[in-house]
């Protein structure tokens, strides 16, 4: 496998994630303010897993050289 591509499932099951709970709170008509949260800390989770995954990438590079 492509070193490249080695972290990207971690993104795209994450979107995934995303947005079918976005979505079932849409259909459910939730408060915005829960939405918000909801959205605050989805982004904080995603933003902690870029790091991470930055940081995997990082280290697996070195582990090459």
């Amino acid at each position: 496998m492509n070193e490249k591509y080695k972290f990207g499932i971690g993104f795209w099951t994450g979107a995934g994630i995303y947005s079918l709970i976005n979505m079932i709170m849409n259909l459910n008509q939730i408060n915005q303010s829960k939405v918000l949260n909801y959205n605050y800390i989805i982004t904080g989770a995603a933003v902690f897993g870029l790091i991470l995954s930055l940081y995997l990438l990082k280290k697996s590079n070195q582990k090459k050289l």
